[in-house]
């Protein structure tokens, strides 16, 4: 059934879960045909790297040993398999634009009751793919300038007082949690740019961004801590069978699935209030041009 009317909260929340639901299949194929390159490459660099195929542990042992061995070989990593995962993710910044275009332009069709095919979302999202691409780089470089600062602030305060080193954790504790809002509220703020470059041909997208949030940032605020504590728990959840597997290419495997799996439903969430930002925009707007000509029709 089409959507013709802004959602509340809790309407935006039933949306997200009924698309993801009901076309689960059509949005998982899309993110996996992009990233599988991606994870095939990842498996083979990390395997080259030195990781073992299935299990980190040596087989001939007990199973409690295997498990224990598994278990311990999570928190080692060599600086092998750190440029592995750096190299991971910039290959996948280069394809999350399309995975992300191509799902939203799924989530309208879904809210319109139209029907759609993979091969066909990830076409209509294809021509703006620069202007995301370029855009998702801004803002990444933005947001990893902003951590900088703060860490760089932590630790001068920290070393500044070497008297009373105490202070600057507290310091350190505050400015975390004002941090963390703060980068919140302004991610919020920005969070609708790459929907606004694909479908209003607007690049970087920040102030279509700012204009469709105004007046629902805590409410998106709120949408994206419920939807990702959600997929937390979730991916905890699942997460705890892959745990047995160790430090291996067949663990790290199963946990980029898991990850974009969680990431389907973000992204859908993240969608559906674009579109019902979207509307709500459309009809404020429409509100104001009413307004604007009775103001113009009344008799002097």
């Amino acid at each position: 059934m089409k959507t013709t009317q802004p959602l509340d909260f809790g309407e935006i929340l039933d949306q997200t879960f009924r698309i993801t639901k009901n076309h689960f299949g059509r949005l998982f194929m899309i993110a996996f045909l992009l990233m599988f390159p991606v994870y095939v490459i990842q498996a083979v660099a990390s395997y080259i790297g030195g990781r073992s195929i299935i299990m980190s542990a040596d087989p001939s042992d007990s199973l409690i040993n295997q498990i224990t061995q598994n278990i311990d070989s999570l928190g080692a990593a060599t600086s092998q398999q750190n440029i592995n995962v750096i190299i991971s993710s910039l290959l996948s910044i280069i394809v999350i634009p399309i995975v992300v275009g191509a799902t939203v332009y799924a989530v309208k069709h879904a809210r319109e009751g139209e029907p759609f095919t993979v091969k066909g979302m990830i076409k209509k999202a294809l021509p703006r793919y620069w202007p995301m691409f370029f855009s998702l780089l801004l803002v990444s470089l933005i947001l990893t300038g902003i951590l900088i600062v703060y860490m760089l602030l932590i630790v001068g305060v920290i070393l500044g007082n070497p008297t009373n080193p105490l202070a600057g954790v507290f310091f350190a504790f505050f400015f975390g949690i004002g941090l963390i809002f703060g980068l919140g509220l302004l991610f919020t703020r920005w969070s609708m740019f790459l929907p606004a470059v694909l479908f209003e041909k607007v690049a970087p997208g920040f102030t279509k961004s700012w204009r469709l949030t105004k007046k629902q940032t805590w409410k998106f605020f709120g949408l994206f801590i419920i939807l990702a504590l959600i997929t937390y728990f979730i991916s905890s959840i699942l997460t705890i069978p892959i745990v047995f597997l160790g430090n291996s290419v067949l663990s790290n495997f199963l946990s980029n699935l898991l990850t974009m799996i969680t990431n389907i439903i973000l992204t859908v969430g993240f969608a559906v209030m674009f579109f019902d930002a979207r509307l709500r925009q459309e009809a404020t707007d429409l509100q104001e041009m009413i307004n604007q000509y009775d103001t113009k029709e009344q008799p002097n």
